[in-house]
């Protein structure tokens, strides 16, 4: 099983995750594998699928740490995209990660 991390979401008009930057975390060492590059939510809901866990980092002010992790969620049209697992936790839901332009 692989460990991923997202630092920063871009979200559609509705408030779902359309893209991230993430990348593999070495949990040995807890840094980057590999570093972080931009993907569609689709890497993610992937990623997920196959069994990898997925975390969200939320800025400090000590660098970016892990708070909570993705899980999938299935929309009637088809479409998948990530959400935050578990109930809502002030000052760490998707809205209050870093923004990817666009």
């Amino acid at each position: 099983m692989k460990v991923y991390a997202v630092s920063k979401v871009r979200l559609d008009a509705d408030g779902r995750i359309t893209h991230v930057l993430w990348g593999e975390v070495d949990t040995r060492r807890n840094e980057w594998a590999d570093g972080e590059t931009v993907a569609p939510v689709a890497d993610a809901v992937r990623a997920l699928h196959t069994g990898h866990e997925v975390f969200a980092l939320f800025p400090s002010t000590h660098g970016h740490l892990p708070e909570r992790r993705f899980r999938v969620v299935d929309y009637d049209s088809g479409w998948e995209t990530i959400s935050l697992d578990g109930p809502p936790t002030h000052e760490r839901e998707v809205h209050d990660m870093e923004r990817l332009p666009g």
